[in-house]
């Protein structure tokens, strides 16, 4: 008797519980549909379907003649067709958007670039409709081209991939065409990552070589004369690899120019020197994310480094030479 007793109550505890749970599934699922209901009247079709969706979730566990369960069906298939057709219709708009302007609007730029600093007036233009940086933290889409005007500088950040960093300054143009292709147009620029085994196409308008380097590492580009680029290592060995060419390595301090006919020989440059003078180095509020290893690689060139000659490198304006000139002494 008290073991049946006992029985009995702790049935009658768990019954009501059962019923309770039941109930106020039943209430969830009521609550659920009106508020697909109200979304889907008022034009927020994708909060519609996530509601109709948890309502079907709740619906699973119960008969399958219970009467919510047909209605619940019918509401998800009216609010698909109808996402369908607006989705459509915001293609249809799209491109009619770029055939009547070449343009899209800004508020459907994608998120792959990040401004982290900015001087002076630089422009993104192209794909979507053209604007003016004004703060840090804004982003930029892949297919962006960006002008920096004189007296005038940005560092912006890729956010996926191997994250690499690119500064520019001064009278400077390129293109954001894809996390691993830079396309440099005009202007000096300096390129960083701190991946490791980043593999990226490097674009002049002249020019065209992908870098390779196992390590994280920093390098300079200038655009010359001739449509081609000058290469300064700063940090880590990287290996520039051009079609039908033997493959360089450049190593922290190492200069040479990529021409339209191949590369040219390699010289030194005193990173101690370029640290102070480069206003890739200097201009900007915060230093590179690379300065201080780029510092104690400077001082290991110093230490090393027995000879000095004092030259400028400068432009290359033919297809096969480059300007050098030999400073005397004071």
């Amino acid at each position: 008797m008290k073991k049946l007793l006992k029985g009995s109550i702790f049935l009658f505890f768990i019954t009501p519980f059962f019923y309770l749970h039941a109930v106020d599934s039943e209430r969830q699922i009521e609550v659920l549909i009106e508020s697909g209901k109200q979304h889907f009247n008022n034009g927020k079709l994708s909060q519609a379907l996530t509601a109709f969706n948890r309502a079907m979730g709740y619906l699973r566990e119960v008969p399958k003649n219970h009467p919510l369960l047909k209605d619940v069906e019918q509401h998800i298939r009216l609010t698909k067709g109808k996402l369908l057709v607006q989705r459509y219709n915001k293609n249809l708009k799209k491109e009619n958007e770029i055939e009547r302007n070449g343009l899209l609007p800004i508020s459907e730029e994608s998120e792959n670039i990040e401004v982290n600093q900015f001087f002076g007036s630089v422009l993104a233009r192209e794909v979507w409709q053209n604007k003016k940086i004004t703060k840090t933290g804004d982003n930029l889409g892949f297919g962006r081209r960006v002008t920096v005007l004189p007296s005038a500088g940005v560092e912006l950040t890729y956010i996926n991939g191997y994250k690499y960093k690119i500064r520019s300054v001064e009278a400077a143009s390129f293109a954001l065409s894809d996390e691993n292709v830079f396309d440099f147009h005009s202007g000096s620029f300096s390129l960083a990552s701190l991946e490791s085994n980043s593999l990226c196409l490097v674009k002049s308008p002249l020019s065209e070589f992908h870098l390779k380097s196992d390590d994280p590492f920093a390098v300079l580009f200038a655009v010359t004369t001739n449509g081609g680029l000058k290469i300064i290592g700063l940090l880590g060995e990287i290996e520039l690899v051009q079609k039908n060419k033997p493959t360089i390595s450049l190593r922290p301090g190492q200069l040479i120019f990529s021409m339209p006919d191949g590369f040219s020989r390699k010289m030194s440059v005193e990173l101690s020197t370029l640290m102070v003078t480069s206003k890739l180095m200097t201009a900007f509020e915060d230093p590179p994310n690379f300065y201080r290893k780029l510092k104690q690689q400077a001082l290991i060139q110093a230490l090393r480094t027995k000879k000095r000659f004092r030259t400028l490198v400068g432009d290359a304006k033919t297809n096969s030479d480059f300007q050098i000139k030999v400073l005397e002494s004071e």
